[in-house]
């Protein structure tokens, strides 16, 4: 049986606040930045999934983006810590 849209939406989203808590995480309490965090269909022919983008502004509006290939349930801190 499948789940019901509501609790796939509320599972997405629980994933997403995670992953954005472990970018704030790596980049320590005195980083003042914004996180955005979206799954994606990765169009990278390697790529077997979904694909995770994030992407940090700081209050300067300097822009970091990175694309880990996993979905956003996967990603861990070790993913993080790699990319960032």
């Amino acid at each position: 049986m499948s789940e019901s849209k509501p609790i796939q939406a509320a599972k997405a989203l629980w994933h997403t606040q995670r992953v954005k808590r472990l970018v704030r995480d790596y980049l320590g309490s005195s980083a003042a930045c914004l996180v955005s965090v979206r799954e994606r269909t990765c169009t990278d022919p390697d790529c077997a999934g979904p694909a995770t983008d994030v992407r940090v502004v700081n209050l300067s509006f300097c822009e970091t983006c990175f694309i880990i290939h996993k979905p956003v349930s996967s990603v861990s801190y070790s993913d993080i810590v790699e990319i960032l």
